[in-house]
């Protein structure tokens, strides 16, 4: 009995750690260009509010596991989400999402990147605010890529 809360505790985890950064893919270029100042605000809060609930929930997840279950969670994978994660703030910018908005208002301007999701996009930009140039370049040149299949 006692192994099914454990399972159903385990499959919402990763429903929640899944969840926002998968949500709203497909706001991209298109989207936020036609949106009005104070949607694009509502927008940026609410992303970094479902990061931070994510956080929460994935802490929360990993300080309950049962470390004795050898395989249930692979140490790697949850390292490279929370450094991927990490991605999304940047020292400079901090929580200004009227800076944040005006920035993503820029990488817009070039029509090569319309297709790219506006999560993708921030990433992006907190990137290179960090001064991450290269790994922020990499990400661009991806999300170019993706954009553009299908096309």
């Amino acid at each position: 009995m006692s192994s099914r809360p454990a399972l159903l505790r385990t499959g919402l985890a990763a429903l929640l750690i899944l969840a926002p950064l998968s949500a709203q893919r497909d706001v991209d270029g298109s989207h936020w260009t036609r949106w009005e100042p104070a949607r694009r605000l509502a927008y940026l809060s609410g992303f970094y509010a479902g990061l931070k609930a994510d956080r929460a929930v994935f802490d929360q997840a990993e300080r309950g596991q049962d470390r004795s279950q050898p395989g249930i969670s692979d140490p790697l994978v949850s390292g490279l989400y929370k450094l991927e994660r990490t991605e999304y703030y940047s020292r400079q910018i901090r929580y200004d999402f009227k800076m944040m908005a005006r920035l993503i208002d820029v990488f817009y301007t070039d029509p090569d990147n319309m297709g790219i999701p506006v999560p993708d996009a921030l990433r992006i930009i907190m990137l290179r605010a960090d001064k991450s140039i290269q790994r922020a370049d990499y990400l661009l040149m991806i999300g170019r890529r993706k954009s553009l299949e299908g096309r």
